[in-house]
């Protein structure tokens, strides 16, 4: 992992910050276990085993292993890692791995991965995007398939909401948001700039950029990678996806 991608990338250093975990950490078991039991019940799933990629503290992931699937979790950041293994280490059929998603590696093929919360979209160059499409397509069993999660561009950009300030434990998390258009891509970037004052008082100030994917890029990555879309839904109650109009696009493919 360390000399291939530079640290300087801001999901690395953000992903492992406490700051990122207290701003998130009201994201809802619940909403993930309901998403878990529609696939499951949708796809007709029966002890899967399933990898997923960029899992976090791993909420999806413990979601699926409680319905009887194997599991393994993988995540750039070591404190999600860490916490993961923490949290879950009761539960059976549920691992987790320290790994970059453009270049991991495991001695292992799988029925399935998951992508799951927009963990998808993070990085500046279109061949990184679709190394990680390679990666999991290596990664899967020859009638394999994947579900990507991704936020309904078209969606986000009408309701992009300029400014906001939260607080979290005591802490106020001030947020901007807008888009900008990379001259050597062929989308445009989402970014929220998150700022919040150290515990010795300096300002601090984080990014997240995000790649605003249209389906269509979408769709021809996944076929570049050997994929070939089966379904799409644009809620966590797998609703049908409309474009522009439903929250999410969540993609199921399979390995072709």
């Amino acid at each position: 992992m360390e000399g291939i991608h530079s640290r300087s990338d801001w999901f690395e250093v953000w992903f492992d910050s406490h700051h990122y975990h207290q701003l998130y950490g009201h994201r809802s078991n619940a909403e993930a276990k309901a998403f878990m039991e529609a696939l499951h019940a949708r796809l007709g799933w029966d002890r899967l085993s399933l990898l997923d990629l960029a899992c976090g503290m791993g909420r999806h992931a413990r979601a699926a292993a409680e319905l009887g699937h194997e599991v393994v979790g993988l995540d750039l950041s070591r404190n999600s890692v860490e916490a993961a293994r923490r949290l879950h280490e009761n539960v059976p059929g549920l691992s987790f791995e320290i790994g970059d998603m453009r270049d991991f590696t495991l001695n292992s093929t799988f029925d399935g991965v998951l992508n799951l919360f927009t963990s998808f979209g993070y990085f500046n160059k279109r061949q990184d995007h679709m190394a990680v499409l390679n990666g999991i397509h290596s990664h899967l069993k020859p009638d394999g398939f994947l579900i990507l999660d991704f936020l309904e561009t078209g969606f986000a950009r009408e309701r992009l909401n300029p400014s906001e300030m939260v607080v979290r434990n005591g802490v106020e998390y001030h947020m901007e948001r807008h888009m900008e258009s990379p001259e050597h891509e062929a989308w445009e970037t989402f970014v929220k700039r998150i700022e919040h004052r150290s515990e010795e008082g300096h300002l601090v100030s984080h990014e997240e950029r995000v790649a605003a994917l249209e389906h269509g890029h979408l769709e021809s990555m996944l076929h570049e990678a050997g994929f070939k879309i089966r379904e799409e839904f644009g809620h966590y109650d797998l609703s049908p996806w409309v474009e522009g109009q439903t929250p999410r696009l969540i993609i199921h493919a399979t390995k072709s």
